[in-house]
């Protein structure tokens, strides 16, 4: 399995046009829960995004498919970003 970040942001318009923002972000966080993708963590932040999700997936296909899902839904914009772990990291480098 590949490790993931996707940190993600309301739709601006979505602020407009959905009294129920929450609800609907849930909704399209369920595309997570409709794949085999395994979420590590859920943050809401204070700063650039709105929300980042560490997930694990099967492949980058899953991840990519996850993520088109989610922004097919107009609610979050995502970006993605694979990730491996900092020990990982180094010792490919030297």
């Amino acid at each position: 399995m590949a490790s993931y970040i996707m940190a993600m942001t309301i739709n601006p318009n979505a602020k407009k046009t959905h009294p129920d923002l929450s609800h609907q972000v849930n909704k399209s966080l369920d595309a997570f829960s409709e794949s085999s993708i395994k979420i590590t963590n859920l943050y809401a932040t204070l700063g650039r995004y709105d929300y980042l999700a560490v997930f694990d997936a099967d492949d980058q296909k899953l991840a990519f498919k996850v993520a088109s899902e989610i922004n097919a839904r107009g609610i979050l914009e995502t970006e993605t970003w694979p990730v491996i772990p900092y020990q990982e990291y180094t010792a490919l480098i030297g």
